[in-house]
């Protein structure tokens, strides 16, 4: 028999009591947290890749070493001078949650010793390739690509600047930056106009519209669309780094011969459970491997017609390609 049975009534009365306060306690601490997407010896992970740094005025330094400069996080304006001395989990309390800083290590650490190739989709000021090669720079390789994609002319312009402040250039790196969007083929695209690093969460679409996936009252301005194939260089991509407001089941799906192909690994930011469920499908019927994975948090708010338009947090998914050793 189970020893709780053992137990008088008081006992096991107390016994359900203490559970339930233990997860109430849980869950407060974690919050949205609470599914993880991280797991212990990650910490291991992060450690071998930290570095120590002095704080600099107008930047936001983190556990890594990598200088962020505040302007592009309007929202964090106290972090600004300030180094990040413990490493990014459950995240980093900034723009990112530790899956995706174990997705970005972890794949530097299946590349070739000597080379990384990576891309960002759906970039913003391009943080991940940043990161990819500051890091492939530091472990000593010489043969390091990153690829930028990102469809706001605001936030392209900010690229070239945070990769400069990192050390990073033509010089360090082959790098190729793209004004324009992910999408299931060439075509034309239209993109919210952004006029600040506080605005997020933009949306290609195949027209104008009035009215985003957020409710929002919005202009736009035209971007040329283009398939994964276009924006992946020759040979082994071993890190894509996905994050298009969720046009990533449609982009993906389009692209699988060449994910099977050419990548190694990808990283996916998802934005509804039902885009959760079609990755899940995707890349299991093609025999990736998941390896980190955390759920959408959301909502329901009725007045949005798309269920994209209720996420509050998004979720993530890490897919290794067998195939590519």
């Amino acid at each position: 028999m189970f020893s709780f049975l053992k137990l008088s009534k008081v006992e096991r009365m107390a016994s359900k009591r203490n559970r339930l306060q233990q997860f109430i306690e849980a869950r407060a601490v974690l919050g949205d947290d609470f599914f993880g997407g991280w797991e212990e010896q990650d910490a291991r992970l992060f450690a071998n890749y930290t570095v120590q740094s002095a704080p600099e005025a107008g930047k936001i330094i983190d556990y890594f070493g990598v200088r962020t400069s505040a302007h592009l996080h309007p929202w964090a304006s106290h972090m600004s001078g300030s180094v990040h001395v413990l490493p990014p989990i459950p995240d980093d309390q900034l723009r990112a949650e530790a899956i995706e800083y174990f997705a970005t290590l972890d794949a530097l650490e299946r590349a070739p010793s000597n080379s990384f190739t990576m891309a960002e989709f759906g970039a913003s000021y391009a943080p991940w390739a940043c990161f990819s090669a500051v890091l492939a720079k530091r472990s000593a390789r010489k043969n390091i690509s990153i690829t930028a994609v990102e469809a706001s002319k605001y936030l392209f312009g900010l690229i070239e600047g945070h990769l400069a402040e990192n050390g990073i250039s033509g010089h360090s790196a082959d790098i190729r930056l793209v004004n324009g969007a992910v999408a299931t083929g060439r075509c034309t695209l239209y993109f919210p106009k952004v006029a600040s690093a506080a605005e997020n969460g933009g949306r290609t679409e195949n027209g104008t519209v009035a009215v985003d996936y957020l409710g929002r009252v919005v202009e736009h301005e035209e971007v040329q669309g283009y398939p994964v194939s276009d924006l992946l260089p020759e040979g082994v991509t071993d890190l894509i780094h996905v994050d298009i407001q969720g046009m990533e089941g449609d982009v993906l799906s389009s692209a699988i011969d060449v994910l099977n192909e050419k990548v190694r690994c990808i990283f996916v930011g998802t934005h509804s459970r039902k885009i959760e469920g079609e990755l899940l499908e995707l890349f299991h019927a093609n025999a990736w491997t998941l390896v980190r994975e955390r759920p959408t948090r959301f909502n329901y708010t009725k007045d949005r017609k798309e269920i994209t338009g209720w996420t509050t947090r998004d979720g993530g998914q890490y897919w290794l390609n067998p195939r590519i050793k």
